[in-house]
């Protein structure tokens, strides 16, 4: 029933997943044919070298290409000579199904649907999934179809509009990514302090599941700990004075984020530490 046009982490993840829960995958078509064939085999699925081919054999595509390439690949498919309506949808968290008007313009349903998660690997991406949302883009009335699919995976469906997907992959970036950012500037820290990275790892994680946890079962506010929350403004300054001496690059971040903090929790005693 699905098909896949790129078969790099999502496409192969996407794939392995939905075939694990039931849904038939019809085969994979990418620029690296190796690729194709690795996402494939995981699926039981066919490799396609050309994208007629592989349209002709599927009612339900997938274009898994990097961003950049989907208007592209939009583009050709469009110039193809198809036999009925197909449904086609992108993957991309930042893309509208604006992308994809070529396609439906020549009567063809498309829809943005998104999930929520980072992929990193497909085996780390697969243990994931069964609890990710996916987030949907359409101008598609009716999606039984879709919906159907998603009933079967037990996945949450979200739908949001064109003009919410910009906020929404910023978001999701700011989430994700500086995540991983700030884990790192924490580390630079804990190392200034001479902790080594073995002893490190450990330490941290744990400390990062139990503000996971929190924020699990609390509202943000409620999640907070620490001297900004206390109004601890000698700490503080201690932290800012470790900064300057020692990592000045980062003094600036720390306030930032602490002035961020403040409008949190709407306590903005620190307001002139953190200026």
């Amino acid at each position: 029933m699905f098909a896949f046009i790129g078969a790099g982490k999502v496409g192969s993840a996407l794939g392995a997943y939905f075939q694990g829960n039931g849904i038939e995958i019809i085969g994979y078509c990418s620029k690296s044919f190796d690729s194709a064939v690795k996402a494939s085999s995981r699926t039981g699925s066919r490799v396609f070298e050309d994208l007629k081919g592989i349209i002709d054999n599927s009612q339900f595509i997938w274009i898994t290409t990097p961003d950049d390439v989907i208007s592209e690949v939009a583009e050709e498919i469009a110039r193809l000579e198809i036999t009925g309506q197909k449904s086609f949808i992108h993957a991309s968290g930042f893309l509208t199904t604006k992308v994809l008007k070529p396609l439906k313009d020549k009567g063809h349903k498309t829809y943005s649907i998104h999930p929520l998660l980072a992929f990193n690997n497909v085996e780390s991406a697969l243990k994931m999934l069964p609890e990710t949302t996916f987030f949907i883009e359409t101008e598609e009335l009716n999606l039984d179809e879709i919906k159907a699919f998603f009933h079967k995976t037990k996945n949450r469906l979200i739908q949001i509009n064109k003009e919410q997907k910009p906020a929404y992959h910023v978001a999701a970036a700011v989430l994700s990514n500086y995540l991983v950012t700030l884990f790192h500037t924490a580390n630079q820290l804990f190392e200034l302090a001479g902790i080594n990275k073995e002893e490190l790892d450990k330490a941290t994680t744990i400390l990062v599941e139990s503000v996971l946890e929190n924020l699990q079962n609390k509202t943000t506010k409620e999640a907070l700990t620490g001297p900004i929350k206390r109004g601890d403004k000698e700490t503080v300054k201690k932290h800012l004075k470790v900064l300057e001496q020692n990592l000045p690059e980062l003094t600036e971040l720390y306030k930032v984020l602490g002035r961020e903090t403040m409008k949190m929790i709407g306590d903005f005693r620190l307001k002139k530490t953190l200026k």
